[in-house]
């Protein structure tokens, strides 16, 4: 013999429950079936529990999403901070050779410096100024 919960399966319509959770007729006729189709208010209580299991897996959904947007901005901010430059201001007796020395461990180096501040030094390379600020980029 087929149980009624069984016959209710073949209807395949959707419904909204009170919540605004889409159910099948499916799933609607099977809750009726469990319960015989006499006790509506224990049909009722099933479909708050779905409703609460349906609230539940959005607001999941949504702390990952927020999870992962911080994790994102997190990574982008650490990423700027490795990009970022060092200033130096340049004092009597500084040289590019010199400074590339200080920051990179390597005098031959300066023509990096150079082009990172060429608007600030001007064509010769070699006529830095007291009180200049110069952009140390990393390499």
């Amino acid at each position: 013999m087929i149980s009624k919960s069984v016959l209710s399966l073949s209807y395949n319509s959707t419904l909204t429950s009170k919540k605004g959770v889409k159910m099948t007729e499916k799933s609607k006729g099977f809750l009726g079936g469990l319960f015989g189709g006499k006790d509506k208010k224990e049909a009722e209580k099933a479909e708050v529990k779905i409703d609460k299991i349906q609230e539940a897996k959005l607001r999941t959904a949504k702390m990952k999403k927020e999870t992962a947007a911080k994790a994102k901005t997190m990574a982008a901010k650490r990423k700027k901070e490795e990009l970022a430059v060092k200033k130096h201001v340049v004092v009597g007796g500084d040289t590019l050779s010199g400074i590339a020395k200080k920051y990179y461990g390597d005098a031959g180096k300066y023509l990096k410096i150079y082009e990172a501040n060429k608007a600030v030094i001007g064509d010769n390379p070699d006529l830095i100024k007291p009180g200049m600020e110069l952009v140390i980029p990393k390499l």
